[in-house]
């Protein structure tokens, strides 16, 4: 009995070594037990971890997601622009998913595993990679490919079958003449006897006609539906990773906006007919997606719609629907949005989009007539009054906000967006809406300063990622000197107007002003108490505890106590610390010997000489004081009348403004500074305007005043446009010229040309800083850094508003040059403001940067690149693309992607760095370049902080060494 247990055992063990070969010889199938083994292993030794592991990665995604509800939402939650905290679980995914395939490549879950790496590198915004990936899928793992090579197969065999041998064809003639001759004697005996022959002749069944075998573009298709074979079919319970591989294919496609193959994908996979029902649904919200991400929102309505119709769990339904409604919204359909806000709360979804389902069907009833105005505020009103909704609160004042803009209302609308600002606890993408919303609302207005200080605030919390962020930028960067023109000029009309004051007027509005700093400063001091901790008489400020927050509480803040005490100077002087200190007649009091402060008995109204003087300290003293205010005043609304026009195209404002300051400034040989320009600017405006009245007016003036300035020609003569752009054409051609020189390192040569620009051109044409920075560089080159520092310092004192004086300081900095040290501040500030936590991944992908300084072509380069690749990298399939490291185009960037590991890149880059031809160099053509491998995290955080500084020593500590 033992002995036959042994080598049951024994068997037993050989079978299963047998199984686990993962090598087969060519040709030869693997059996059932040994491809039954590797199956198993390969399910749940490491697709079913890595499935699992990437199913909790994705919702721990989801879940940091925070949704912005007043935008459209995002399809996929999961798909967020930072994955950083979950790089690490989708690499685990990937190495799984790998040793899966590498070991157990005999099974059927290597699609599965493939499908597994594309997804967590899709997840990795990977897009590249994973779009190899499932191209890789799509060639090899297509199931209906395999199914009809097996059914071609199996026709040839038949076919085959069907040939004969020339012995047995000479048979078969034999035995077909035997039956002619037996049915011919027949036949004659027949007609002896007077038997009429049937004509009547059966079909040949045997007959086929050839057209039937020409192919039509379905027939593989239809052959496998009559065979009955379904090529997704695994087993019980079991279908093919390549229907879910092939969406995500799409998916990849969209996110790489390459959206006419993902259309061509979806409809191949939208009319296969064994594509499983029950990723329909999946299929049919990608497509949604792929004409959400091209903002083709009415065609993204129909596949959405389908795909929440497929949906089997409620709970699934939700975000959908959600999405759904929105684009109805979009589409101007308040009706069906307002529906499929009811399918969201039919769905049990989350609080958050549970609330956000209901304010926003409230809005959709009001838009599509179902309830009035008054009746949505009183749903609204009663949302803000339920405990729940406390922390929404924001939310429902910025929609009640949107129902009084649409009602016409803008000044209700305004107070409703400062609660939502007001009762905002941390919802940025909340505090965004409203910020840019108000910010809109003050522009509409033309109320500039207000809308520059909102679209500020809302650069501080809008994303990145916000397509309307280049928007806000541009509006917060034109108004900037338009704000500032405008309070110069509101501040100079004040105290003009304070200086015309009697002496009762100031002591009346020095009372009134005193008054509202007052209710400020205990406006402030509430709000601030209101946060403050529960203390005792005297109570000091506690430790600070380390890790810990510090304490909001006025008295605990030095820089509240310090702004305390000069405001209290400000009011009342410098006042000893004594009993009664309020009172002017208040009694002596202290210690023998103290000396009591004298009191001010010049007080009317509660308003003291201390506090006049301190008010109006800046008031013009003189009429010639304020003759230069005056001044001030007009060049502010002259530069504030042609930025209306140069900045925001608003015509109307450029010649009201230039019209009130000459009513203010009727006096033409006092300020005549800008009449010409003034006048030009308004024959511009008022001709845009269509006003051809006023517009003649000011060419009349302009014409019959300066007929030979640029600006009556520019009007009047029709070729002086085109010889100005002539002569601007020549200027920037010379001056190519001449840096072109510099670079070939003929300095000399380059700055005789520098000098020789102001003749040719006039010491006033617009490239002159230029010229005058090349100038100075050629002058390093030719006589050291003394002379160099001196032409530098002449750039800056001449051109000191200019980029090339921007760019002159930076150099002088670098020199060190004599009153351009960089402070130990100065540096301390700037390494603060670097992001410098790079990170060492040697075993992950490397990009090369070349980063170059100066005018390049980049064009150039990057065919000298190509060329070097094609010529010495050619299997490597090395990429190019271009981009600006900064916000201005002087620092040019080329990107090579992407290398494998550390070693790969170091390899390119010993290579490559003291290479001429990689860069298409010449002895009289070079660049001014730095060239670095880095990981894909670090060059991210390049991107971020602008500038190389901390990673060039990062690199040399970490790569070099």
């Amino acid at each position: 009995m033992k002995k036959l247990r042994n080598i049951t055992i024994l068997l037993l063990t050989l079978i299963v070594a047998y199984g686990c070969v993962t090598q087969k010889k060519k040709g030869a199938e693997p059996n059932k037990f040994k491809k039954g083994y590797h199956n198993i292993t390969s399910k749940y030794n490491y697709w079913f971890n890595g499935d699992e592991l990437f199913r909790l990665t994705s919702e721990k995604l989801a879940a940091q997601n925070r949704d912005n509800y007043n935008q459209l939402l995002d399809l996929y939650p999961a798909t967020v622009p930072d994955p950083l905290s979950a790089k690490g679980d989708l690499d685990n995914v990937i190495t799984k998913s790998s040793k899966g395939i590498a070991l157990h490549r005999v099974g059927d879950w290597s699609d599965d595993c493939y499908t597994l790496i594309g997804q967590a590198q899709y997840m990795k915004r990977d897009f590249e990679t994973a779009e190899s990936t499932f191209k890789y899928i799509k060639d090899e793992y297509d199931p209906k490919k395999k199914i009809k090579s097996k059914l071609t197969k199996k026709k040839k065999e038949s076919v085959k079958k069907k040939k004969l041998t020339p012995k047995q064809k000479k048979k078969i003639a034999k035995k077909k003449k035997k039956a002619a001759a037996k049915k011919k004697k027949e036949a004659k005996a027949n007609a002896k006897k007077g038997i009429k022959k049937d004509k009547t002749k059966a079909p040949d069944t045997k007959t086929t006609d050839a057209a039937t075998d020409k192919t039509d573009p379905k027939k593989d298709d239809t052959e496998l539906v009559v065979t009955g074979s379904n090529p997704y079919k695994k087993g019980i319970r079991r279908t093919a990773a390549y229907p879910n591989a092939m969406i995500w294919y799409a998916r990849t496609l969209t996110a790489r906006e390459k959206y006419d193959e993902a259309e061509f994908l979806f409809r191949e996979l939208e009319e296969d007919p064994f594509f499983p029902a029950k990723s329909r649904a999946d299929l049919a919200t990608a497509e949604a997606n792929l004409w959400i991400k091209q903002k083709n929102y009415e065609k993204a309505i129909a596949p959405l719609a389908k795909a929440i119709g497929l949906i089997d769990k409620r709970k699934q339904r939700a975000r959908p629907s959600f999405v759904l409604a929105q684009l109805y919204e979009r589409a101007g359909r308040a009706e069906e949005a307002y529906a499929a806000y009811e399918t969201v709360l039919r769905s049990s979804p989350q609080y958050d989009m549970e609330f956000n389902a209901r304010l926003r069907q409230t809005e959709a009833g009001w838009t599509n007539g179902t309830i009035t105005s008054a009746d949505a505020n009183k749903n609204l009103e009663r949302m803000l009054k339920d405990d729940k909704n406390i922390d929404y609160r924001d939310q429902i004042y910025f929609v009640q906000a949107k129902i009084a803009l649409k009602d016409g209302q803008n000044r209700d609308a305004i107070v409703y967006l400062r609660k939502s600002l007001d009762n905002n606890k941390g919802n940025t993408s909340q505090r965004a809406e409203s910020y840019l919303t108000l910010a809109d609302l003050y522009f509409e207005a033309e109320e500039f300063v207000q809308a520059k200080n909102y679209y500020d605030s809302t650069l501080t919390v809008l994303p990145v990622v916000d397509e309307r962020r280049d928007r806000v930028n541009r509006y917060a960067t034109n108004l900037t000197d338009i704000a500032r023109l405008i309070k110069t000029i509101t501040a100079n009309d004040s105290i003009v107007a304070i200086y015309r004051m009697d002496d009762a007027q100031r002591k009346d509005f020095a009372k009134k002003l005193k008054k509202e700093r007052a209710e400020a400063a205990e406006a402030d001091a509430r709000k601030q108490a209101a946060a403050a901790p529960v203390t005792g008489p005297g109570t000091k400020a506690p430790p600070p505890v380390a890790g810990a927050k510090p304490s909001s509480f006025y008295f605990y803040n030095e820089n509240f106590l310090k702004k305390g005490r000069k405001d209290f100077g400000k009011t009342w002087g410098d006042r000893k610390l004594e009993d009664n200190w309020r009172r002017s007649n208040r009694p002596a009091t202290g210690l023998p010997g103290d000396e009591v402060a004298a009191a001010d008995t010049s007080q009317t109204d509660g308003v003291s000489d201390n506090d006049l003087k301190d008010i109006f300290q800046n008031i013009p003293k003189s009429e010639a004081e304020l003759a230069v205010l005056h001044l001030s005043t007009y060049e502010a609304m002259y530069q504030l009348g042609t930025l209306f026009r140069d900045k925001l195209e608003n015509n109307r404002r450029c010649s009201t403004t230039l019209e009130d300051m000459q009513a203010r400034y009727p006096d033409s040989t006092k300020y005549n500074k800008f009449e010409k320009e003034t006048w030009y600017y308004c024959f511009l405006a008022f001709s845009d305007l269509q006003n051809k009245e006023r517009a003649q007016y000011y060419l009349d003036k302009l014409v019959g005043k300066y007929p030979n300035s640029a600006y009556a020609r520019a009007i009047t003569d029709p070729n002086f446009r085109n010889a100005t752009e002539e002569k601007e054409r020549e200027i920037n051609n010379y001056y190519k010229e001449t840096f072109t020189t510099f670079q070939g390192a003929k300095y000399q040569e380059a700055y005789d040309r520098c000098q020789e620009a102001p003749k040719k051109y006039g010491s006033q044409n617009p490239l002159m800083p230029k010229f005058f920075l090349l100038s100075a560089l050629c002058i390093g080159n030719l006589q050291g850094n003394e002379a160099y520092c001196k032409a530098l310092t002449e750039v800056i004192a001449r051109y000191p508003e200019s980029p090339e004086a921007t760019r002159a300081k930076e150099i002088a900095r670098l020199l060190s040059c004599k009153g351009f040290e960089v402070t130990a501040e100065e540096v301390k500030k700037k390494t603060d403001e670097i992001d410098d936590k790079f990170t060492r991944e040697d075993d992950k992908l490397h990009y090369i940067i070349v980063v170059f300084s100066g005018d390049v072509r980049l064009d150039d380069v990057k065919v000298a690149i190509s060329d070097y690749n094609r010529e010495f990298h050619k299997l490597e399939q090395l990429r190019l693309n271009n981009i600006f490291l900064g916000t201005d185009t002087n620092t040019p960037m080329v990107v090579i992607r992407k290398f494998d590991n550390r070693e790969q890149a170091m390899r390119y880059y010993n290579e490559v760095k003291a290479q001429k031809d990689f860069l298409g160099e010449t002895t009289k053509k070079t660049y001014t370049k730095e060239i670095y491998p880095v990981t894909q995290e670090n060059y991210r955080r390049i991107l971020k902080n602008k500038t190389l500084e901390g990673y060039r020593d990062f690199f040399a500590e970490n790569y070099l060494k």
